[in-house]
């Protein structure tokens, strides 16, 4: 705990200093390529609905997952990444998930679409076999999104994609650690991350993967998200911590 308080010592003086934030291009298909594909004419639905009226997935849970995880939505996490195990195509499906994700959270009819509870099931397979078409995607994948649209679970979308890349990680002995920061870290401070890691969280034989998320909120400090452990050391918290004992002083004088 003391040396990830030093990182965070360090992070909210580089903090002080500078607010310059660095912009991350994506890839992939276009949140407009994804609203023409669904609200636009487009060839009639190829195969019918009809052959997913089964579970896809059936049978593919006898793979023990790494990670013992609880609800809803850990259970389709489980069943894509056996499915995806055994077809070894687990860093695929992680990409096309998280690919189709991305365009429904960046275009609010297609979102609306996918999550309003009255259109037709059979419409919402037909659009998305739309989008898929529009782009190279794995059968694995494509039966997962018809299943969960059947299901009526495409709003648990996120949570299960979440849960699918711990499986994958999990599998490969790999940690995720996730490290909110006001401002990208410095090479030499992700390095001091990395090293610190390691050697106080991660137990041996495990490797660490650091993914590093920028969140100006914070104004300064680091949060680290490892596995369910939440350890915010933030400035955003300190002042929150200050405010809430200010209240309390306030309502006892």
């Amino acid at each position: 705990m003391a040396a990830l308080l030093r990182l965070s010592r360090a992070a909210c003086a580089t903090a002080t200093r500078t607010f310059a934030l660095r912009c991350v291009g994506g890839s992939g298909l276009s949140s407009t390529s994804a609203h023409a594909a669904v609200f636009q004419p487009a060839p009639a639905f190829k195969q019918p609905f009809a052959m997913y009226s089964q579970d896809p997935f059936e049978g593919t849970t006898d793979l023990e997952p790494p990670v013992k995880m609880y609800g809803t939505s850990a259970k389709y996490a489980a069943a894509l990444w056996s499915a995806a195990t055994k077809a070894k195509v687990l860093d695929d499906v992680a990409t096309e998930v998280a690919q189709i994700i991305e365009l429904k959270n960046g275009d609010e009819k297609f979102s609306a679409f996918l999550d309003d509870p009255t259109v037709p099931v059979e419409k919402k397979i037909e659009g998305l076999q739309k989008v898929f078409e529009a782009g190279k995607f794995t059968d694995i994948t494509k039966n997962f999104f018809f299943v969960m649209a059947e299901n009526g679970r495409l709003e648990e979308l996120p949570m299960v994609a979440e849960q699918y890349q711990e499986l994958v990680y999990a599998s490969r002995g790999e940690v995720l650690v996730t490290v909110t920061s006001a401002i990208p870290l410095s090479p030499a401070q992700e390095n001091e991350c990395k090293k610190v890691l390691t050697e106080k969280v991660l137990k041996k034989g495990e490797k660490l993967v650091l993914n590093v998320k920028i969140d100006r909120k914070i104004l300064g400090g680091l949060i680290f998200d490892i596995g369910e452990k939440h350890i915010d050391m933030s400035i955003e918290a300190r002042i929150r911590k200050i405010e809430n004992l200010l209240r309390e002083a306030v309502g006892s004088a």
